[in-house]
């Protein structure tokens, strides 16, 4: 099923417009074709009790992984984002990545301290992204 059919859809683009989360992500329209139609892009929802909490969003080049975890606003700050980035560090969707990397919003501290506690080590910074890689052992 694609997700302009799913009815999860029209919630996340609502999702995504919302102030708090819009200021350090930006989806275009055709961002849920985007996801469905690349072989290289893993585009997943979370749940927790049958409940929609948030997404991620991997992209994967050769043995680099390009990651995106969004958790929504009123799920924050109980450790829902570490678990994701745990999971995706155990590789449990059998990606074979080497890397992940990501790239944050200088002024979006939470997911800097995130990340940071995660393991990501600072690389460069381009404008007021900061770029982070994980190394996988």
């Amino acid at each position: 099923m694609l997700f302009e059919n799913d009815a999860d859809v029209p919630r996340l683009a609502e999702i995504y417009q919302e102030p708090e989360i819009a200021r350090y992500l930006s989806i275009s329209d055709n961002y849920f074709h985007y996801v469905t139609n690349n072989k290289n892009v893993h585009f997943y929802k979370v749940y927790k009790n049958d409940e929609l909490i948030g997404t991620t969003h991997l992209e994967q080049q050769e043995t680099v992984l390009f990651m995106d975890v969004l958790v929504f606003p009123k799920f924050q700050r109980v450790g829902l984002g570490t678990q994701i980035i745990r999971d995706i560090q155990d590789d449990i969707f059998q990606l074979g990545y080497e890397n992940i990397e990501i790239s944050i919003d200088e002024a979006n501290t939470a997911s800097l301290r995130l990340f940071g506690n995660a393991g990501f080590v600072f690389t460069s910074k381009e404008d007021e992204l900061l770029n982070f890689v994980y190394k996988r052992n």
